[in-house]
């Protein structure tokens, strides 16, 4: 089994990369902030925007205490940072959660656009990371591009971009 262990950090909403910034500068830390692409209407181009906005997610081998003594040296006080912690020494991603991010995100973890096509009134994906993911679509916002996910992660509801041909 990998030896990861993967943490998630809640802070203010857009200081999200300040965060990620100064755990990426401590060695055996990898900090991110996952994106996804969406549509946006006024400029008729995709763009990105925080999947989780508030969430930093953290992969390290190192050990939980180690990650903590980092978190605890967060040098600026005016960006709030807490772990997500199930228990006390538990990491708040269950190994289901770790799988899909890894299989929704790509290497620079964003989750890109998804395209598909309406077949009886449902969204049928055709190409893009939610690809025989159909079943998981349980709403479809055709004006903004966006689809819900029935998926449990972090009690978040999942919006993510797909687009269909008109």
């Amino acid at each position: 089994m990998n030896n990861e262990h993967w943490y998630v950090l809640l802070t203010i909403r857009s200081k999200e990369e300040e965060v990620c910034k100064y755990l990426n500068e401590n060695d055996g830390i990898y900090a991110f902030s996952p994106k996804m692409e969406f549509y946006h209407r006024v400029s008729k181009q995709i763009q990105q925007r925080a999947l989780f906005g508030g969430y930093v997610f953290v992969v390290s081998k190192l050990s939980q205490v180690e990650v903590d003594a980092i978190f605890k040296m967060f040098p600026l006080q005016s960006v709030f940072i807490h772990e997500l912690k199930y228990e006390e020494e538990v990491s708040a991603l269950t190994d289901e959660e770790i799988r899909i991010l890894n299989m929704l995100l790509d290497d620079e973890k964003v989750l890109r656009m998804s395209y598909g096509e309406l077949v009886n009134n449902k969204i049928h994906v055709t190409q893009g990371p939610l690809k025989n993911m159909d079943d998981y679509i349980v709403k479809y916002d055709k004006h903004n591009r966006l689809a819900t996910l029935n998926l449990s992660f972090l009690n978040q509801i999942w919006k993510v971009g797909v687009t269909i041909p008109e």
